[in-house]
Formats: C-alpha cells, structure tokens, sequence
C-alpha cells in the first residue's frame, strides 16, 4: 500500500466539550487493517478493549493507525467492528511513508507506537509537526536472535535474518533516543534502554484484575497441599511452540518420574507443537500424569485452575519475550521455576517469586522442580511472594501508570 488513506475519521470523543484543544492520542500497532466489504474492521478484541480504555482516559481525541493489509493477524480474537460505533478513530495508514513524510494527523499529537522498522524517522518527524512521540518496546536485540534461531535451521536465511536485526538495531537504538518518551512493555527492554531515553516507564503487561487475584483461603489451602507433601501440581499454559520451550515439557516430566517425584503436569494451550506433544504423551506412557487440556479461557477457565488447583508452574522459555504469562502465573499465588531467559531473570530479581535453573536443560528444570517439592516452606513463601508482586501490578495499575506517563509527557513534563 502507497497512498495513506483515512479510512474513517475519529467518531465521538473529538467532539466532547472541553477537549478541542487537547493533544489527539495516535496508537500505531502493527497489525492489518483489514476492513469487510461491508466497512467493519476486522480487530482483536483485546485490541478494541484496551483503545476503549484509551479513549475513556485521554482528554482529547483517540485514533488507532494500523498498516494496511490483506490477511488478518494471527491474533485468536479477531472480530469485525463498526467502526462509527467505537469510540474511537481508525486510520489506516503506510507506517514507511508517514515515517518518511508525515501525515496532518501527527500535528499537536501524542504518537504511541511499538518500535517498528518501517517506524524508523518518526522521531524526527514528530519534532518537526509539534507532536510528542512515545516509542513502546518490547524485545532486546538478544531476544529477537533467539527468536529468529529458534524459528529458522542453520544456513543463509537465517545468517541473512541475523545480519538484518544487527543493522535494525543501530536505527532501533536512535529512534529511542530522539524520542520524548519510551515505554518498555517487561524489564529486558526496560534494562537495555531506559538509559537512552530521558522519560523512561518499566510496565508490566498482564490481563489480571483484582477479583482474579487468589484469595487467603486459595493460599491456605495451597500452603497445607504443600505441607502434606501431596502429588505436586505442575502447569505450563502458553504457546506450544519452540520458542517457547514446549518441546522441553515431556523431556522434564520424564527425568522427574525417574527421579521419584510424585507429580502432576497439565499443559494448556494451542500450537504447532499441540498434536506431537500429545503423541509423545502416549507413546512415553505419561498419560493420565501428563495432559494437554487445550487452549483455556483466562478468565473462567485458566484463572480458575491457577488459584485452586495447581502449586508451580513450569516455564521453559527459550527467548525473553515479555509474556503476559509471567505476571498472571504469579496472581494465582503460583510461584515459577524457570529458564534463565531476560524476562523471566529481570521478573524473578524484582518478584523474589520463583527460581531460576541453568538453561535450556529439561534436567535443570526437573531438578530445580525436585527441590522446591524438598523444601515446602520455601514452596509456600514463594507463592506469598507471587502473590504480593502481583497485586502490585494489577491491569489498572500498569495502565494508569501508562496514561499517567502518556500525560506527563505530552506536557512536557515526563520525569
């Protein structure tokens, strides 16, 4: 797509007493603007909900700029919505050429975008249109060669895709600095740039509210299964992917079985991995002390299962992609033992809620999961930890605290 067309123009909140004057928010995620041919667009639900939340906190106007595109995102919640009943704008828009020569919509606004390639320049851009520009990260350059490592076999294209990423990061590296403000989704990015930035925010992104956190009587009742020296209750939900670290589920529960341990292992979640993982699982004799449930809903289903049923959870995460799962794990009062990936180190040095094992090793894993089973009162304490950190950084705390920041830079008064 060349051109930059304004696919609808921003309904409602533009026009509310009050806020002409106000900073429009412009949000640019990278994901396809796809729209029907009856004009609804086609967006992840958990997408349109977080804009909600956007467009009810910002005093001005709020547009979402999307790339356009053909093929919807892999996103599992993707639905079509009208967009003359949201209450905010949609602009689909060529990320590369509003880089390159702006766009009317960028003046006197406030830019939220995910550090993007075709981004690149926007920082300038913004000083020249009296916009303010908040760049939003989310994987450290060591995090993305895992990834493509991970996704791709030894050979030209991945030597290719590595020499890109190095060149990417020189400009990623820039356009953090240029920028008013930067907003780092987990603690790898956090750590790798808040020093290039002089308006830094850590935030750690989660779908838990206060009525999802574990309860006393959830934690009384974990603390006494550990006591007892039960059949421990192990969980890993996610992808089922490589990246992931899924591949290392069955290679664990097989040294714990040879090491003695009475335990349980339910894996929830969908991917490419699901249908051999379920094999495996027969074929190695594990079932029933080892299933995969599928995909569960967080909110009925998986929440559920965090708070009363399960006592750590596994997480063999090869790459340090900020994960939601980190901080809603630790809401359930579930306590992590865990690969030495960036996220999960940077979350386990500030949440004391878990260990970290020698990496990539299912042995590693199966040991340290071994000895936390040795030592119930430091499984409990664990758990009291997690839950703690968690209900410190709720949904509606992070997101506060990135509106608050949002604001502040906006002003100009960011500290």
């Amino acid at each position: 797509m060349n051109a930059i067309v304004t696919e609808a123009p921003p309904p409602g909140n533009d026009r509310l007493p009050g806020r002409g004057t106000e900073r429009t928010l412009l949000v640019l995620a990278a994901l396809p603007a796809v729209v029907r041919a009856d004009g609804h667009w086609m967006l992840p639900t958990k997408l349109v909900s977080g804009m909600r939340l956007y467009a009810e906190r910002w005093p001005g106007r709020v547009v979402l700029g999307l790339p356009g595109g053909d093929t919807l995102s892999d996103a599992l919640d993707n639905a079509p919505w009208d967009p003359a009943k949201l209450p905010f704008g949609l602009l689909r828009l060529s990320f590369a050429d509003l880089a390159a020569r702006g766009h009317p919509i960028l003046d006197n606004a406030t830019v939220l975008a995910m550090l993007h390639h075709d981004l690149h320049g926007l920082a300038q851009l913004c000083r020249q249109q009296n916009a303010r520009l908040v760049v939003n990260t989310e994987l450290t350059l060591n995090t993305q060669l895992q990834i493509a490592r991970a996704s791709q076999p030894l050979g030209p294209g991945l030597l290719k895709a590595v020499v890109w990423l190095l060149l990417n990061h020189r400009r990623a590296l820039r356009e953090i600095g240029l920028a008013h403000g930067l907003q780092c989704n987990g603690t790898p990015t956090f750590d790798a740039f808040a020093h290039r930035n002089p308006h830094p925010l850590l935030y750690l992104d989660n779908r838990t509210t206060r009525d999802m956190l574990a309860t006393p009587q959830h934690q009384a009742d974990r603390a006494r299964r550990i006591a007892e020296r039960g059949r421990l209750r192990l969980l890993f939900s996610g992808r089922l992917h490589p990246i992931k670290g899924a591949h290392h589920l069955l290679p664990m529960a097989e040294h714990l079985r040879r090491m003695g341990v009475d335990f349980e292992l339910v894996i929830a979640g969908d991917g490419p991995l699901r249908p051999e993982l379920e094999r495996q699982i027969q074929q190695r004799g594990l079932h029933p002390q080892v299933q995969c449930l599928g995909a569960l809903d967080f909110a009925t289903e998986l929440m559920p299962l965090l708070r009363e049923t399960v006592d750590l959870f596994v997480c063999p995460h090869l790459q340090g992609d900020p994960s939601c799962t980190y901080l809603e794990t630790l809401s359930g009062g579930v306590p992590i033992a865990g690969y030495p990936n960036e996220a999960w180190q940077g979350l386990q040095r500030r949440s004391q809620a878990g260990v970290v094992c020698r990496a990539s090793q299912p042995q590693a894993l199966a040991e340290a999961v071994a000895a936390l089973l040795s030592t119930p009162d430091r499984l409990t304490d664990l758990s009291t930890r997690a839950l703690a950190f968690a209900a410190s950084h709720l949904f509606e705390t992070e997101f506060d605290a990135r509106i608050s920041h949002l604001q502040r830079v906006s002003a100009g008064k960011a500290a």
